[in-house]
């Protein structure tokens, strides 16, 4: 996953976007962030996460 700077997991995600774990986990319910599910893993869109900013 590292190597793909295009994707963030839940805890990038949260440090880039400066928001708690259940903000994230609400903004993916509704709709607002771009996401893959990798197993028991979410790694968020890094321009979905930019654009909250």
């Amino acid at each position: 996953m590292r190597g793909n700077p295009k994707w963030l997991s839940s805890k990038e995600a949260q440090k880039a976007a400066k928001i708690k774990s259940c903000d994230l986990m609400h903004l993916r319910i509704q709709g607002k962030l771009e996401f893959e599910k990798r197993g028991n893993a979410y790694f968020y869109s890094k321009q979905s996460i930019e654009k909250l900013k």
